[in-house]
């Protein structure tokens, strides 16, 4: 419940972002963004609006091309957000970390990054908009309060966060968690994921696919949609479950309002939530590993 508290309260702030936002913003600035960072194993994205893509290859080093853009009623608030938005540029422990810093930004958490930054008391409003080429282990943390999430040909540790816009992942191996408030949740897997995962979203839908090989314990949620699957699954007994035991040796089990079934002989947790919108668990052939 309180994760759907949370939804609505991000909610009224977007709307009242998207009336501001209808301002007259006849003033306009792009300004590249380039950095390349070495001996990294993770990367940690934290924007406000824009969107970020992370794309996998066989290279050394993090090499990040972006864009910032700046709309303004006119001059002065171009420069005023210039002052008052920057980018933070970091290295440290084998954390490479992209940090938009604004007026009135609260770092609460990682389950709250950006929820309290918003433009609605500012005569500017500025996007940046990531694309960044990692190593395929690099971990990825991404979180982004105002638009999309990309990643693809990834194979690390991830944790996916967006509030309003859709989130997705394409041909990865790894685990992790993908969630977002309001858009869709996407993720095609290459390989079967070894560890737990979870997937969340309260409006939108969850689209996944993994190989034919999946063997993994599933636990479906949604309140106002369906869920369906491909694979030949059984009933399974949920981990959250609550056991007491009972006389000769039975048990009985309280489990909440998820369905949990199993897929081939049980594995890993993959967890899948929405609040309104469609589950579907989709069996592919992945292609074939040749990195």
């Amino acid at each position: 419940m309180l994760y759907e508290k949370i939804a609505i309260a991000i909610t009224a702030l977007a709307l009242a972002a998207t009336l501001v936002n209808a301002r007259d913003r006849r003033v306009m600035a792009r300004e590249p963004v380039r950095h390349t960072f070495s001996n990294d194993k993770t990367l940690d994205i934290d924007d406000i609006s824009g969107t970020i893509q992370v794309i996998g290859d066989d290279q050394r080093t993090i090499r990040v091309e972006g864009e910032r853009v700046t709309r303004a009623e006119d001059q002065q608030g171009v420069d005023r957000a210039k002052r008052e938005v920057v980018l933070d540029v970091n290295e440290k422990d084998g954390i490479a970390q992209l940090y938009v810093n604004a007026p009135g930004r609260h770092d609460h958490g990682e389950e709250n990054h950006g929820f309290h930054t918003h433009w609605d008391d500012h005569d500017y409003e500025v996007e940046y908009n990531f694309t960044v080429h990692v190593p395929r282990d690099t971990a990825l943390r991404l979180h982004n309060v105002n638009g999309e999430i990309k990643a693809e040909e990834t194979r690390g540790k991830f944790d996916v966060t967006g509030v309003n816009g859709s989130v997705s992942m394409t041909n990865i191996a790894g685990y992790g968690d993908l969630h977002t408030v309001n858009g869709k949740v996407t993720v095609s897997f290459r390989e079967s994921p070894k560890q737990d995962c979870s997937f969340k979203t309260v409006n939108g839908a969850i689209d996944a696919s993994f190989p034919p090989s999946l063997a993994a314990d599933l636990r479906l949620k949604t309140m106002n949609g369906a869920a369906f699957t491909d694979f030949e699954t059984t009933l399974a007994v949920p981990k959250t479950a609550d056991a007491v035991e009972r006389s000769r040796g039975r048990f009985v089990y309280r489990a909440d309002r998820a369905q949990n079934v199993r897929v081939g002989a049980g594995g890993p947790e993959l967890s899948f939530d929405t609040l309104n919108g469609t589950i579907r668990i989709n069996k592919v052939q992945s292609p074939k590993e040749t990195r």
